[in-house]
């Protein structure tokens, strides 16, 4: 029986991740947090996400960095800073980070997603990009308005509970090339 090219290729990626194949990892390094001046706190929630501290992404910007080792199954963990929820999450991986304040921020995500109708995968790689302000909460989360729309919102409680507020995204156009 013959397998088709994309299920070959899928499978082999799986088995040398499930093989612990370490010289596949990601060439950017891991994301290192502010510890002074202004700060921010933004809780991602996604797949293989990026942090940039600038606009546009780039190996130059300080800080920046993956989120979660690259690979099949790669997972960001579940941690946690302490922020208000707006509801509960469930099995979901996210992380909880400080980032710079006062200036742009580009978070980018990647991801590839098996469809339910067929035999087929679709790829998504996206971003988002806003300022956040000095002692707020944020929320970023892939495909917050659908398949590859990524979504920005600040946290804010009150005493009904937490809102998601949108906040305004810088639409550059960078290009995404060095994901």
């Amino acid at each position: 029986m013959k397998m088709p090219k994309l299920i070959m290729v899928a499978l082999s990626i799986y088995l040398l991740a499930a093989a612990g194949c370490g010289a596949v990892k990601s060439v950017s390094p891991r994301y290192e947090e502010p510890t002074t001046g202004q700060r921010a706190r933004v809780r991602v929630v996604g797949l293989t996400p990026h942090v940039f501290a600038a606009e546009c992404p780039t190996r130059d910007a300080k800080p920046s960095g993956r989120l979660a080792d690259w690979g099949v199954g790669a997972k960001l963990g579940k941690r946690s800073l302490g922020m208000p929820r707006q509801a509960a999450f469930g099995d979901e991986d996210y992380a909880e980070i400080y980032v710079p304040a006062g200036a742009p921020l580009t978070i980018t995500f990647g991801g590839t997603y098996q469809s339910a109708q067929g035999p087929y995968t679709k790829v998504c790689t996206s971003r988002v990009t806003f300022t956040p302000q000095e002692g707020k909460d944020y929320e970023v989360r892939q495909a917050a308005g659908g398949f590859c729309v990524d979504g920005a919102a600040e946290l804010i409680t009150t005493p009904q509970g937490t809102v998601l507020s949108p906040v305004a995204q810088i639409n550059n156009q960078c290009r995404m090339s060095i994901l």
